[in-house]
């Protein structure tokens, strides 16, 4: 399957400062008799003031404003929620800007991700992922984690997932790819299987820690950082990353794998 990946969330919780790029992070304020309750729910979202950081310290206002089930979802489970922000000149904005559907929403994932991108559950805190971000792309592609598929649970290939689309080689929360940038995904589960495109090549075999080896990177500038960071996953010697099957033999806890064109420097 294709896509062009774009980052976008909103974390809803305890103040949490994250180091994603367009991450914005919130606390909620509570009647005192409820400060111990999550809003997990669509009324108590849509009832909950929050105040909080975004991702460059500053503080901010937030609303949610509206919710819906997701129509695009065919078990119609899924709700999106309009998330709005105050600005510094006390207009209200939306948090999200308008997928490639023209939706501008977010959806909840319980618990959070830390500055490095590994998942931490947490019952007290969610976060909101605009549907143009990570975390909500890779729910929308089928790995919703709180599911199972074939006795496997998916919180793995969720998190699998979102290192993909973000092309975080080296599983330290640093991002190498840019807005708009197609790759073809798919998996050992068979949610998503891949497409035939002639100028895409094999990049990388996923896991829960970013790539378990590099074929080529999605952008060339990210190889210097590869080679420095976590140069043994580069694939230098022999061929067992030289194609998804060879990659899929030699390491069996990868569980994601994408083809990408080879971008030049400043497209």
């Amino acid at each position: 399957m294709r896509i062009q990946p774009m980052l976008r969330s909103l974390l809803l919780g305890l103040v949490f400062l994250f180091a994603w790029s367009s991450i914005a992070i919130a606390r909620p304020t509570f009647h005192p008799s409820e400060k111990d309750k999550v809003p997990l729910t669509k009324i108590e979202l849509q009832t909950t003031e929050i105040v909080g950081f975004d991702d460059q310290g500053r503080q901010q206002k937030f609303q949610v404003r509206n919710s819906e089930v997701d129509p695009h979802e065919p078990e119609k489970k899924t709700y999106l929620y309009t998330v709005f922000y105050q600005d510094n000149q006390r207009n209200w904005q939306n948090l999200c800007e308008p997928d490639a559907k023209g939706v501008a929403k977010a959806v909840v994932l319980q618990g959070f991700w830390d500055s490095r991108g590994n998942y931490r559950p947490n019952k007290k805190l969610v976060t909101f992922s605009c549907t143009n971000g990570a975390l909500a792309k890779c729910m929308q592609f089928g790995y919703k984690p709180w599911q199972n598929v074939k006795g496997r649970s998916l919180r793995d290939y969720h998190s699998a997932c979102v290192r993909m689309v973000r092309a975080d080689y080296c599983g330290d929360g640093v991002a190498h790819t840019k807005d708009g940038t197609p790759i073809n995904l798919y998996d050992r589960l068979g949610i998503q299987k891949p497409d035939v495109v002639p100028e895409m090549r094999f990049e990388a075999a996923w896991g829960v820690n970013g790539a378990h080896c590099i074929n080529q990177v999605r952008w060339p500038e990210a190889l210097a950082y590869v080679k420095r960071v976590c140069p043994s996953r580069l694939a230098i010697r022999g061929n067992h990353c030289t194609s998804a099957e060879r990659a899929q033999r030699h390491f069996p806890d990868a569980l994601l794998f994408n083809d990408s064109a080879l971008n030049l420097i400043g497209n």
